[in-house]
C-alpha cells in the first residue's frame, strides 16, 4: 500500500499497438471506403425505389453501369460502389504513405 507522501507512479505511456508508425494501411482504408461508399450506393438505390434522390440515382448510373431503380440495378450499383471505394482507399493510403516517408 502506499502512503499519501509517495508520488503518484507516472502515467503509462501509450504505445501503437503495430510498429508502422504513422503509416497508414491501404488495404484497411480501401475497405473502409468502399463499405461506405457501398452502403451510400444502397441508400441511394432504395430511395430511388421510393421516388426520391431519382437525380443522384441517375448520376451514379452514368457512372455504374447496371445501377437502375430496380432491386438487381441496385445490386449491381453496391456491387460497383464498392469496387470504386476499395481501388480509390488503397491508391489514396498509397500515396498517403508516399508522402508521409518523403516529408
Amino acid at each position: 500500500m502506499r502512503s499519501q507522501n509517495q508520488p503518484r507512479d507516472p502515467a503509462p505511456v501509450m504505445e501503437s499497438m503495430d510498429d508502422h508508425g504513422d503509416r497508414l494501411d491501404p488495404v484497411a482504408f480501401g475497405l473502409s471506403l468502399g463499405t461506405t461508399m457501398a452502403a451510400s450506393i444502397a441508400l441511394i438505390g432504395t430511395l430511388s425505389r421510393l421516388g426520391v434522390a431519382e437525380r443522384w440515382r441517375a448520376l451514379f448510373a452514368d457512372m455504374y453501369p447496371g445501377f437502375e431503380g430496380d432491386e438487381g440495378g441496385t445490386i449491381a450499383g453496391i456491387a460497383w460502389g464498392a469496387a470504386d471505394g476499395f481501388v480509390f482507399g488503397v491508391v489514396v493510403g498509397r500515396l498517403y504513405n508516399a508522402f508521409r516517408r518523403a516529408y
